[in-house]
């Protein structure tokens, strides 16, 4: 029996006309109320829905009442974006926005880049004991390691780094040093990672695994790799659902944030929340009004944009009329991606030299876990053309995010000015150069330890880039034994085994199953030797326990819900 949900159209969202809401009637809802919108609380659904709030000091009694006719269930807040941030003041700010979340009686994180919340917010911040969800660390991977921002330690010196397995231990050192500096207080961590290369590296660290879907990615391929990563380290997941596209914020429209939704909460995960909502790269206190959710008439008086709209519909109507048995957990993949993380994202087809840069100043995207002396090759490169292979073509064969050149060309088309902020409204064509729809077979990304009972059951196992563990290839074999087929990168065969491999495709039947050797993943004598693990170009489907979830497009952005029970 199949389950059809309704369309964000067939919700009436797309062409609606936005309506100007008086506070008073929204404050109705009473200051210590809890804002979850009819039945759809955490506890009955299984899934927190936030946002990353603009930390503006006072919020104003319009933005207070739009959160609670809204109805999110959790939001995180910066109290020191910057290094240069002033103690005091986000000490100040970190006061005020504990106090607004006292008011709408909902859990927070405290969230910080590129520098740690300073000591004394921590500490204020635990004192509201279950209703502090820890420090969500955003783009962790990106700015202390893979592309190094100013003035910003990292988790190893991409100067001084020379080859791969140096990279990840380091690294991994670093993550787990981290991690452990709040373990010892009992405060949880989230990493929110940009490009979702080092999943893994966090979550064996100890952190919540946090993919940033939407902004300039692919959020299939985002979420597959970290589900992975939160499966196999047993973490839980949470997902960042990212309005930015490039200089534009939002720069994506409402019904693709909707199917973004729509993935996140039926792919199982726990928490989820929209960045993007304001501006947080103002200092703190003077951050402004989330106006990517909503409009300040006058500081009593809001109207919801069309973006505001649809996170409340989705909060309001859909989650309490669609209720979930199922999260990530119980994932029964189809396809298991299996990968050393080298931390290859794409950078031999973004990196462009820069002619004025200073003398010892790292480049960004020069080269793997961002060191200029371990440059990315056919090995690192090679998962591209397999995503290129699990995603009927959508990804390309050229990265795993639309920073590539043959996009960039479009992304940051005017300086980017101080004292103005882009949208999707005031530059449609740039925003439309992302699109929502990558479609994907029940795959799971691992790293290179995972073990036999994560790969139990799971009929295709791919291996693919430097190195796989003694242990895992242990475990893929016997897999291949009782008849799962292992497709595996040809210079990584013969690292496992298969020495007298010399190219093209090979196949090597073992017990009830067979190994597929290849240098070319996307070849078609590749495809017709695992055709019929592949799905359908037109559909995002997944199995969780019993049930299958299928969501299938109807346009770039837009897509259809079905939930059947599978064998």
């Amino acid at each position: 029996m199949t389950a059809r949900f309704p369309t964000m159209s067939e919700y009436g969202i797309a062409g609606r006309s936005l309506t100007a809401c008086m506070m008073a009637a929204a404050l109705l809802i009473g200051p210590t109320e809890s804002l979850s919108g009819g039945e759809a609380k955490p506890e009955r659904t299984g899934f927190t829905i936030g946002i990353e709030m603009p930390c503006q000091v006072p919020a104003m009694p319009a933005v207070e009442a739009a959160m609670r006719d809204i109805g999110i269930q959790y939001f995180n807040y910066y109290v020191k974006p910057w290094a240069a941030t002033p103690e005091k003041e986000s000490v100040a700010a970190n006061k005020a926005m504990l106090e607004f979340a006292d008011r709408l009686n909902i859990p927070f994180s405290l969230a910080c880049y590129v520098v740690n919340p300073p000591d004394e917010c921590v500490k204020t911040a635990k004192e509201r004991k279950e209703r502090f969800r820890g420090i969500v660390f955003d783009e962790l991977e990106h700015c202390r390691q893979l592309n190094p921002h100013e003035g910003t330690p990292t988790f190893a010196d991409p100067k001084k780094l020379t080859n791969l397995n140096e990279a990840y231990e380091q690294t991994l050192a670093g993550y787990k040093a981290l991690r452990d500096q709040y373990a010892a207080q009992e405060i949880q961590c989230v990493a929110t990672h940009v490009f979702p290369v080092l999943h893994h590296v966090s979550a064996r660290a100890g952190f919540i695994p946090c993919p940033k879907i939407q902004k300039e990615f692919y959020s299939t391929v985002s979420l597959a790799v970290a589900m992975g990563a939160a499966l196999q380290y047993g973490r839980d997941l949470w997902v960042d659902c990212d309005l930015w596209y490039y200089d534009l914020v939002p720069g994506h429209p409402p019904e693709e944030l909707w199917s973004n939704m729509l993935l996140a909460y039926w792919l199982g995960a726990d928490a989820f929340y929209l960045e993007g909502c304001g501006h947080n790269l103002t200092p703190v206190g003077r951050q402004g009004i989330p106006f990517s959710l909503m409009t300040q008439v006058t500081p009593e008086i809001y109207q919801l944009t069309a973006h505001g709209e649809t996170l409340r519909r989705f909060i309001r109507e859909y989650l309490p009329s669609h209720p979930r048995s199922w999260t990530f957990r119980d994932a029964k993949p189809t396809i298991a991606v299996v990968r050393f993380p080298d931390s290859d994202y794409g950078q031999h087809f973004q990196y462009v030299k820069d002619p004025n840069l200073p003398p010892g100043k790292l480049e960004w995207h020069a080269g793997l876990y961002g060191s200029p002396n371990i440059p990315s090759n056919e090995d690192t490169q090679a998962w591209f053309d397999l995503w290129n292979l699990l995603t009927a073509g959508a990804t390309g064969r050229d990265g795993i995010s639309f920073f590539k050149c043959t996009v960039a060309a479009s992304g940051y088309e005017r300086p980017v000015k101080a004292d103005q902020v882009q949208s999707l409204y005031s530059r449609p064509v740039q925003a439309a150069s992302h699109r929502f729809f990558v479609p994907m077979n029940n795959v799971v990304v691992f790293d290179h330890l995972v073990e036999y009972e994560r790969l139990r059951d799971i009929p295709l196992i791919v291996l693919t880039g430097v190195e796989i563990s003694v242990e895992t290839m242990k475990a893929v074999s016997r897999r291949a034994e009782e008849g799962a087929t292992v497709l595996i990168w040809g210079n990584l065969a013969k690292k496992l085994g298969f020495d007298d491999y010399a190219g093209g495709v090979r196949e090597i039947p073992s017990g009830k199953g067979r190994f597929v050797l290849t240098d070319e993943f996307t070849s078609n004598e590749v495809f017709q030797k695992v055709w019929m693990f592949m799905g359908h170009p037109d559909e995002i489907r997944y199995r969780f326990g019993g049930n299958v979830v299928t969501l299938k497009r109807i346009t770039d952005n837009t897509i259809n819900v079905d939930i059947s029970a599978g064998q």
